[in-house]
């Protein structure tokens, strides 16, 4: 796999609803490689590959990050913002970000009142969204001539690898997932399924993107190639880890949205000892991805979400292990290989 691509996948910004720059670079990608490439109205990107029966296989994978939207320009030139998607507060404070404005990106810190102007008991407590704000480093007249209400910002952190194999950067989830799908399509042969890969919108604050793509395509098997939960960190029970690092792809029995089709997830797993496929089940009580989607659409369809373990998930150090990806990329070429048994 050519990890330089996952790089340039994270560096790129693309909340919610706001994925342009993600799916333009997707789609260059891709379109040595497909039968077709279409955009629908929600702005899913969707690559067809015919494969050589009649059945269908979608795959999904979204483009969004979580981030944030300036909702307030000061006149002291301070910024305030909403929060798009699942983000822990305590993650914010003190980070870098970049203010996507029509006249172009703007750096920018969030910041708070210091500690030395506060209480011993405020600075007991997480810091709500509300008392942060963003330092673009403007007076009030510059901020409000650049800055909208409406502008996107993001989360800023270089990609670096580090340690035996691991890497870190904002954004993998589920940056990775795109990176799997662009490299499943480079390699994929003469596949059993005619392959729909989906480069999904706005699952971040509710798989929509998934609701709209899975009703377009008559989906035989579906997979949801996301990230997830490892929890395996000081202070954590093993029990409670959900995934762990270095231990392969997760192959989801239960989350919070779905209950994966029974056939299906024995098929997968049954797979992955015939091709040496490392993997983990995956059980999370709590949280969801595209397949919550995918699988309610029409008459329902049979769907299972391979995860990637991901650390400090929805934060801007998120940390994968390289071969959980390249496991999660062999199960999918493996799968569409297969006239899976459901």
């Amino acid at each position: 796999m050519d990890f330089s691509i996952l790089k340039t996948l994270t560096s790129l910004p693309g909340i919610s609803g706001r994925e342009s720059a993600v799916r333009q670079y997707v789609q260059q990608q891709v379109a040595p490689y497909a039968d077709d490439v279409k955009t629908d109205p929600l702005g899913n990107l969707i690559v067809y590959k015919k494969g050589s029966s009649s059945k269908n296989l979608l795959l999904a994978a979204h483009m969004d990050e979580v981030g944030l939207m300036v909702h307030y320009v000061g006149a002291d030139g301070f910024l305030r913002f909403v929060v798009v998607g699942g983000i822990d507060p305590r993650t914010l404070l003190a980070q870098r970000v970049t203010v996507h404005t029509a006249g172009g990106p703007l750096a920018g810190v969030i910041g708070t009142r210091p500690a030395h102007v506060t209480t011993e008991a405020d600075r007991g407590k997480a810091v709500p969204v509300k008392d942060l704000f963003i330092d673009i480093g403007l007076s009030g007249a510059e901020a409000q001539t650049r800055v909208q209400p409406g502008d996107f910002v993001t989360l800023r952190r270089e990609y670096e690898e580090f340690g035996s194999g691991f890497i870190t950067a904002k954004s993998l989830d589920n940056r990775s997932g795109v990176f799997v799908l662009l490299e499943f399509l480079k390699e994929i042969k003469n596949p059993f399924y005619n392959i729909y890969a989906v480069f999904t919108v706005q699952e971040e604050v509710g798989l929509r993107g998934a609701v709209t793509a899975a009703y377009g395509v008559e989906a035989d098997v579906a997979l949801a190639v996301d990230t997830t939960g490892a929890a395996d960190i000081p202070g954590t029970s093993p029990q409670d880890y959900i995934t762990a690092l270095g231990q392969g792809v997760g192959v989801t029995a239960l989350d919070a949205r779905t209950i994966t089709h029974e056939g299906l997830f024995e098929s997968l797993k049954r797979l992955c000892l015939e091709k040496q496929i490392r993997y983990q089940v995956r059980i999370a009580p709590r949280g969801g991805n595209d397949a919550g989607a995918i699988h309610l659409s029409k008459t329902g369809v049979a769907c299972c979400a391979l995860s990637i373990p991901t650390r400090y998930i929805h934060s801007n150090t998120e940390v994968q292990f390289k071969e959980d990806i390249e496991q999660t990329l062999a199960l999918v070429l493996a799968v569409a290989q297969t006239d899976l048994a459901l």
